[in-house]
């Protein structure tokens, strides 16, 4: 329900936004909106729109292994803003590895394991189920990029949890802390928990 108040308040600003005779910083704000809808659901929630500067537009993802996709989907992306926007809004895009909002990590932090460990790593049969199924879209590039993010985020998460890393109970992610839940679900908890003492107040 919430996403689809999101989304529905999204179109309505872009609507507005097609109505007025447009200036660079509201065409910029457009490129904003659009991020979502430029790369598709899953790599949406693997990234997030920060700033747009002089053209340049800082987006944010998850971890390395979406750092590197989207990186590789950087001309392509280029190219949609073009057509979509009708003049060159968006310059460059530069991404960057940090927290996205919304989004519990997904592999523990830490020394990264050599890349030919990684590739050794075999997954279940149950987890590539998912991860081919979280990468199905209409566009056979992105569907591959994202099923070589996902893949690589499962083999990371795999790797921190065979040396020595905690599995998260509520959201499964890996984490080298000495508590019960990993930093994104205890943030969550603080979160209600001061939401609640702010509404007790009232």
């Amino acid at each position: 329900m919430a996403e689809r108040g999101l989304n529905s308040l999204a179109a309505v600003l872009e609507q507005t936004l097609k109505k007025l005779q447009l200036t660079d910083a509201a065409l910029e704000a457009r490129a904003m909106l659009l991020w979502g809808e430029m790369v598709g659901e899953q790599m949406a929630r693997a990234s997030e729109a920060r700033t747009i500067r002089n053209g340049v537009l800082e987006i944010t993802t998850r971890s390395s292994a979406w750092n590197q996709e989207f990186s590789f989907q950087k001309a392509t992306l280029l190219r949609r803003y073009r057509e979509r926007l009708g003049k060159e809004v968006v310059r460059d895009i530069r991404f960057a590895v940090g927290a996205v909002r919304g989004v519990p990590d997904l592999v523990a932090t830490g020394t990264a394991p050599p890349r030919e460990e990684l590739k050794r790593l075999k997954l279940s049969e149950e987890e590539n189920e998912k991860i081919r199924k979280a990468s199905e879209c209409s566009d056979p590039e992105l569907s591959q990029a994202i099923r070589r993010a996902l893949t690589r985020e499962a083999q990371l998460r795999q790797w921190h949890l065979e040396h020595g890393a905690r599995e998260c109970p509520r959201c499964g992610s890996a984490y080298r802390q000495p508590f019960t839940l990993c930093p994104a679900c205890r943030q969550d908890d603080a979160t209600v928990d001061g939401e609640k003492g702010a509404g007790s107040r009232e």
